[in-house]
């Protein structure tokens, strides 16, 4: 066939390098073999399991925690295929069973991102036919040790009585999210092929740094018998030891001696195993999320590996969100579509991930450019900040200690009780007659808008300079006589 169609230009459509070839990837009974080498050799009766006692591990457990709630604090949206009403409701309808409670979703995702730990994970979906609609009530987290695939890299459930090849599963009801195979195993290859070993020396590390504080943290008890000193007399004073290592009171005989034998470690054992836990801890988190305090040069000081972990990079998690919604879109994203919408193309589930925002920075810079004389707008501030705000309106009433200083200040300065003497005496003698006359049009305007349209009507016919100063003048000294209204309690 591949001669043939090389002569036919045509390409060769059927898979040649399948599994079954694979002199790598044997199978047996028609199972696929596990292609973790480390879960082989060290995973013994366990399988598996292994991975989760790895995973007691304080270190192993904080950084792979960080790592998947990096990505499901991102949040999530579904986009419909185009902008045709099939599509459009088909994504309506995954969005809400996606958003219902009974699915938790965000909990499905972390519950498939268990295999970034052991290389593959598998949900059940739990379907309901709910007014006609086929729903996904819920998608339950499976153990992976109950599975394997076939030949054919489909999904076995493991039985009683079908332990092998197990048994067939049916369509659109598992979903199985692999991570890390290079060679597309459906098994996967996860992080605890190399957790294994750094959290194993480290915990063996840890048992010999307690067996030397249990040595040398405290001192030994001697005790010194008389020469021809009684069995029995022995046997006491070794019983008076026993009692002292445990912090008892103790009576002995007046010609026994008890003495503290203070044992002091040689060479830099002391320092050696805790070194060595701490250099196992940077290698986990080197492991899992990328970098340690050590690579950073940070130098494994407390503080800077603590602000390691408390980082993730932004490159892993784009990764696992892409990982993850890519299994999602073709598994429950596309059987829902199926079931329900049939015709219409799926939408496609995915989660924004980008870098967070200092809102300290950014605050300090977006007043930087008001005080430039910029003001920014609502959507602005909305899409920024988060949140839904709005412009607060800035209240023109002067509280009446404020009003009544300024008052004062006014009265100060004037030489008559009128609030327009001061005006009027800084104002030329051609001005004296149009101030007086202005004043009588403020006292007896009902408003601002009234004012300005008695002025208008009253000067309409000045040249707009001079009537620009005789409505400033105007509105100045209304805006005073008010300020000492409040100030007098009128």
């Amino acid at each position: 066939m591949e001669n043939t169609n090389k002569r036919n230009g045509q390409p060769t459509t059927d898979e040649v390098a399948t599994v079954i070839r694979d002199v790598t990837f044997p199978t047996y009974s028609g199972v696929l073999r596990h292609q973790d080498d480390t879960l082989l050799t060290r995973g013994q009766s366990k399988g598996l399991k292994i991975y989760d006692e790895i995973e007691r591990d304080c270190t192993v457990y904080g950084d792979l925690q960080k790592r998947k709630l990096a990505v499901i604090s991102r949040p999530w949206q579904v986009d419909p295929a185009s902008d045709s009403p099939i599509d459009k409701k088909a994504a309506d309808l995954v969005r809400v069973q996606l958003a219902s409670q009974s699915l938790n979703f965000d909990l499905v995702c972390l519950n498939m991102l268990d295999a970034i730990l052991k290389g593959f994970s598998v949900g059940e979906v739990i379907w309901e036919i709910i007014g006609g609609e086929v729903v996904a009530t819920q998608i339950k987290a499976r153990d992976q040790r109950r599975f394997g695939f076939d030949d054919q890299y489909q999904l076995r459930l493991k039985t009683p009585g079908n332990f092998i090849p197990g048994m067939e599963l049916p369509e659109r009801k598992f979903i199985v999210h692999s991570f890390g195979s290079k060679d597309g195993s459906p098994y996967g290859l996860g992080l605890g092929t190399r957790l294994f070993w750094p959290a194993f020396f480290k915990r063996q590390g840890t048992s010999f740094w307690l067996a030397l504080m249990d040595k040398f943290g405290s001192p030994t008890p001697i005790g010194k018998y008389p020469n021809g000193t009684s069995a029995p007399d022995q046997a006491n004073l070794l019983s008076a030891l026993d009692a002292l290592s445990q912090s008892a009171g103790v009576v002995i005989p007046q010609d026994m001696i008890i003495e503290l034998l203070e044992a002091k470690a040689s060479g830099g054992s002391v320092d050696t195993y805790p070194a060595l836990c701490h250099y196992m801890d940077d290698q986990i988190t080197i492991a899992v999320l990328g970098e340690s305090a050590t690579t950073k040069g940070g130098g494994g000081q407390a503080a800077s590996a603590a602000i390691t972990r408390n980082e993730v990079r932004l490159e892993l998690v784009q990764a696992d969100a892409d990982l993850l919604s890519a299994t999602l879109n073709g598994t429950i994203v596309k059987w829902i579509t199926e079931f329900n919408v049939p015709g219409a193309t799926p939408p496609r589930v995915w989660r924004k991930v980008e870098e967070q925002k200092d809102l300290g920075a950014v605050a300090t810079r977006d007043k930087t450019i008001f005080d430039m004389g910029f003001e920014p707008s609502e959507a602005y501030i909305n899409e920024t900040y988060g949140g839904e705000w709005t412009k607060r309106k800035i209240s023109q009433t002067i509280s009446p200690d404020k009003a009544s200083g300024l008052t004062a200040a006014f009265a100060e300065n004037s030489q008559a009780s009128s609030p327009g003497s001061q005006m009027d005496d800084d104002s030329t003698v051609a001005w004296d007659a149009v101030m007086a006359h202005i004043t009588d049009l403020v006292t007896s305007a009902d408003s601002l808008p009234a004012l300005q349209a008695t002025l208008t009507d009253a000067y309409g016919e000045l040249p707009l300079d001079d009537l620009r100063k005789i409505m400033a003048q105007a509105f100045q000294l209304a805006a005073l006589t008010g300020m000492a209204d409040v100030a007098d309690g009128k």
